[in-house]
């Protein structure tokens, strides 16, 4: 059975901006309403979608010109295709931890999740756009990011740990968002390139590569141009 809440299911937010604050301040509120049946979870995916999109364009600020839209075409579909791949195990992990879940209560945790990453990104957003336009290096800019990233799922665990021990789990379900930074690195380097294309490189790469390959290989691209979609040589040291 799944644990009941004593406290009655809060009143919905108003606005488009409503879930989003109310994730800030009464996170499980949410499950509350799942409880209820009166939670729209698209919304939240929406705003997951535009978070994570609004994040990737100002990554690509690092090329600039066309690549700022396939970034922010891409972010989306790194966090959308990480999640997707990782539900399974957040299910299995989280019932073998003691968690009871219905279907609407796992929806709106994976949601409010997806949400949640998306505020912590467009709040890192103003950091990532500074050192993405003024570094010259794309192997800073990724190491930035990576930064960046790590930063916003350690928060964002915060909400989907609450979730989680509302639901009944009992420890042993932190593994979970290890594999979830594994897998959304791998799933980063299948979706290359992301912040800097070459003239002439299709929109996506087909070889095979490991994700400590890959970000060990952007040390190797030289210093970008002031113009975008260019780079310069790297200087030879006499």
């Amino acid at each position: 059975m799944e644990p009941e809440s004593s406290a009655p299911p809060s009143r919905a937010p108003h606005g488009l901006l409503g879930p989003f604050n109310e994730l800030l301040g009464e996170p499980l509120a949410l499950l509350e309403r799942a409880r209820a049946g009166t939670l729209r979870v698209a919304p939240l995916f929406a705003g997951a979608v535009v978070g994570a999109g609004l994040y990737g364009a100002a990554a690509g600020f690092f090329q600039g010109g066309a690549q700022i839209l396939v970034a922010g075409f891409k972010a989306p579909l790194i966090v959308g295709l990480t999640l997707l791949l990782c539900l399974p195990s957040l299910y299995v992990f989280s019932s073998l931890a003691g968690a009871r879940w219905s279907p609407r209560a796992f929806l709106a945790a994976v949601a409010g999740f997806a949400a949640t990453l998306s505020l912590l990104l467009l709040a890192l957003l103003p950091v990532g756009w500074l050192f993405s336009v003024s570094s010259r290096y794309l192997g800073s800019a990724v190491w930035l990011h990576l930064i960046l990233w790590t930063v916003a799922l350690a928060l964002g665990w915060r909400f989907l740990g609450r979730a989680l021990a509302a639901a009944g789990a009992h420890g042993g379900t932190v593994v979970w968002i290890f594999l979830f930074a594994l897998v959304s690195l791998q799933v980063t380097t299948f979706l290359r390139p992301v912040l800097w294309r070459p003239a002439g490189e299709p929109l996506f790469r087909s070889e095979k590569m490991f994700f400590l390959e890959h970000f060990g290989k952007v040390f190797d691209v030289p210093a970008v141009d002031a113009k975008p979609g260019k780079a310069e040589p790297e200087k030879t040291r006499g």
